[in-house]
């Protein structure tokens, strides 16, 4: 999970109501379960010959783009970016429409008829900034030029400015309550647009917009020392800890023999102990291989040590959370911050962790007696020794992720292929490559995918920027560069109503260009729609010559599925406001589309559609054994998001408030491998600043998503009438209708509408596998 994830509020100078959210990076889902089948699969599509374009493009190296257009443009075809300056020229075009349709919206009380339109303009300022915003963000993280990547950040930033003046602008919180107090005005409002009028609304609220004059100006000072606070705690987590001093000796018997040599040689070269820093491969090496259990412990307590500096950050930022929320009058952060969230309440999320921990714990026990027992075989000591926190990696050391069944080695393009085979299966929708014109792109690695429905043609583009390089950014992510909206009622002519200099109509050109861009009549859908735009960066081996073409590792494969998963849920969101659009939808919410998509590689019959002569064969694979310490790494992620709660909680206002002894109470409570006195783990824990009171989330959607994989595709994968159904019951409506609405009428499970604390617990007793083997069976 990183850097570009679903923003919580206070983690980017950007404000809640014009949030801009991301995805979490791809994790992933830990057990493989056995699969079972329907006596009668559905078969599916034959391959395209867009299908072997996509093998053909992605798969040669340095294939040239496939392109017969000579007409040079700017990025994503906006001909007035095409300069460093000319990204600048657009933020101050979008300021000065920002700022003419922010008094328009302020003067609305003067109208009935703009008072009407006010939720309207307020999501069309949102998009206007975020469109702006978005972009930026992608730029400065994936540009490899260092004048765009500037231009990028000065954009970012004024533009971030104005979004926190408008975030505590009161004339605009008057008229939202206005719009809200007004029966008829209400009743106007559809069920999408009462909902997008109610995310501005708590979004105001949060920041602290109805508070007196001393205590708004405090709430700003807080907001800016949690973001200051949050930025140091990240570099704090990043920064290299100490060496664990390893002597020679100590190293006897690795398995890892090479790598021990090369230690030891280097011990004899420099004749003195080793330096063996954590996260360094010579770390994980002795942590995987080392049969002595002191150097696994000594590199096991310098990975989790903690200087006092580290700590006093964190409780700083703990601290400051917490008083903000008892300045917006609720009783802990996490008590603010879910409101608007799937759990409502940090009590409903203690809920769902306890009745997941109740399912897990027993799988997690009998893991830890097998190691255990294997400590006892090599150590020769009485039964049943004590497992401790350097023990895991040893004796179960982790074995990377593989498929259910044999396959030959997949391609980038013929992952691709596949997932533009499973989704016209699914969804009669296919990935076609498009050209891609002189300027259009940051890189040329880049491809542009056209996402294309059988019936209403182009639903908007992919630009995939796969390979790694030289000060891209690691890891994997989805950018929403630009939503879905309906725009032919924009009434944008309304905004310049009284502007007569033409200077100021001049200025608002370039801004009023890119947002005209990309907008479509959809078959059978009322009104103009903007589509969407999404980029996905990962940081796979570019193809050469010498190498061929790209293989993708077995992670990389699920990587790619899950991010598609986050891309298909921007693509398929219909909805008129953007605020409400694709994967702007609740934080515990977000990730059931990418995880769900995991699910699929699960299926022999969808591994097939990886072949383009039909030639795989799909067997079912035989008894499917799991790695046992999968249901540990399961354990301890709960009890990192009971952490998170506790952080997030009244107790970190208590005078003696210690964050180590909070972790250490926690584990000696309810972990299974006892805490180690002296350690402090907490300050690398960076999903606390982004994450904040939610980390529980991927669990979460984890649980959810193994509930619709088993009720709707386990024993179909390719079933067109399922995927319709959740395209349309889950996919479309983004965060415009109730997510427990959404799930209880998928799953046909009524008790689950109103989303209470109840129906998190049942939500923990789903579980987060499709299936735990029984302890004792191996």
């Amino acid at each position: 999970m990183h850097a570009h994830t679903i923003r919580n509020v206070l983690a980017k100078p950007a404000k809640a109501h014009f949030r801009f959210r991301g995805c979490l990076h791809a994790q992933k889902s830990s057990q493989r379960p056995p699969l079972r089948y329907a006596t009668t699969l559905s078969a599916p599509a034959p391959a395209s010959p867009d299908d072997a374009d996509i093998i053909a493009d992605f798969d040669l190296p340095q294939a040239p783009h496939r392109s017969s257009i000579l007409t040079p443009t700017g990025l994503f075809g906006h001909s007035l970016l095409t300069t460093p300056a000319s990204f600048i020229n657009l933020a101050d075009s979008t300021l000065l429409r920002a700022q003419l349709l922010t008094r328009r919206i302020t003067n609305a009380r003067g109208s009935r008829e703009e008072l009407f339109k006010v939720v309207k303009n307020l999501d069309r300022l949102s998009d206007m900034l975020c469109g702006v915003i978005d972009l930026a963000e992608l730029i400065r993280n994936a540009h490899p030029d260092p004048s765009w990547v500037q231009s990028a950040e000065h954009v970012y930033e004024r533009m971030c400015e104005f979004m926190n003046v408008l975030n505590t602008h009161v004339e605009l919180y008057e008229v939202l309550r206005a719009v809200l107090a007004d029966p008829q005005v209400v009743k106007s409002l559809g069920p999408e647009a009462h909902e997008t009028a109610l995310i501005f609304w708590r979004d105001f609220e949060k920041s602290g917009i109805n508070l007196p004059p001393a205590q708004r100006t405090k709430f700003v000072s807080l907001s800016t020392e949690i973001l200051v606070l949050g930025r140091q705690f990240l570099n704090e987590t990043a920064s290299a800890r100490p060496p664990a001093v390893i002597k020679p000796s100590e190293l006897k018997g690795l398995k890892d023999k090479a790598m021990g040599a090369r230690l030891r040689l280097q011990a004899e070269f420099t004749q003195r102990d080793l330096m063996v820093y954590p996260g360094s491969l010579q770390a994980q090496m002795i942590m995987h291989s080392a049969p002595q259990e002191e150097p696994r412990r000594k590199v096991y307590m310098a990975a989790n040590s903690s200087t006092p500096e580290q700590i006093e950050t964190l409780e700083k930022l703990l601290r400051a959370r917490g008083e903000l929320a008892r300045l917006v009058g609720k009783e802990s952060f996490a008590h603010m911050t879910l409101t608007d969230k799937m759990a409502k309440s940090p009590e409903s999320v203690m809920r769902f962790l306890e009745a997941l921990m109740d399912h897990t714990r027993p799988y997690a026990r009998q893991a830890l007696r097998i190691l255990s027992m294997r400590k006892q075989e090599h150590l020769h000591t009485e039964p049943f020794p004590t497992i401790q926190a350097w023990d895991r990696d040893y004796y179960c050391p982790p074995e990377p992720p593989a498929p259910p069944v044999a396959l030959p080695p997949l391609t980038l393009g013929t992952v691709f292929m596949g997932l533009s085979r499973l989704f016209r299966n699914l969804y009669g929708v296919t990935l076609r490559l498009t050209e891609v014109a002189p300027g259009e792109v940051w890189h040329s690695d880049v491809r542009k995918l056209e996402v294309v429905d059988e019936q209403s043609g182009v639903l908007g583009w992919i630009y995939a920027d796969l390979f790694a390089r030289r000060g891209k950014p690691g890891g994997a992510a989805h950018y929403t560069v630009r939503c879905s909206r309906r725009t032919d009622d924009d009434d944008e002519h309304g905004d310049f109503a009284g502007v007569r200099d033409e200077s100021v109509l001049g200025t608002a050109q370039p801004s009023r260009r890119f947002d005209a861009l990309n907008r479509t009549r959809i078959p059978g859908v009322e009104g103009t729609f903007q589509l969407p735009v999404v980029v996905l960066l990962c940081e796979f081996t570019r193809p050469s010559i010498s190498r061929g073409p790209t293989i993708l590792a077995w992670h990389e494969v699920l990587t790619l599925f899950h991010e598609m998963g986050h891309a298909m849920h921007s693509m398929f969101g219909r909805t008129e406001y953007q605020n409400v659009s694709g994967t702007r939808c609740a934080t515990d919410f977000v990730e059931l589309p990418s995880i769900l998509m995991e699910h699929f590689l699960n299926s022999p019959i969808v591994l097939s559609l990886f072949d383009v002569n039909g030639n795989v064969p799909i067997r079912q694979p035989g008894h499917h054994h799991e790695d046992p310490c999968r249901s540990i790494d399961t354990h301890t992620q709960i009890l990192l998001a009971a952490l998170d709660q506790i952080y997030h909680s009244p107790a970190v206002l208590a005078p003696r408030f210690d964050s180590t002894a909070a972790l250490a109470h926690l584990y000696d409570a309810r972990g299974l491998i006892p805490y180690v006195p002296g350690t402090s783990w907490q300050t690398q824990f960076g999903h606390l600043f982004g994450y904040g009171a939610t980390y529980y989330s991927y669990l979460f959607d984890r649980a959810i998503a193994s509930r619709v994989w088993r009720k709707l595709f386990l024993h179909d994968p390719l079933n067109r009438r399922m995927g319709e159904e959740y395209k349309n019951e889950v996919l479309r409506y983004g965060g415009g209708k109730d997510p427990w609405e959404m799930v209880s009428k998928l799953l046909d499970a009524p008790e689950m509408e109103n989303g209470d604390a109840e129906a998190m617990a049942e939500v923990g007793r789903w579980k987060i596998e499709d299936e735990v083997s029984v302890p004792g069976r191996h």
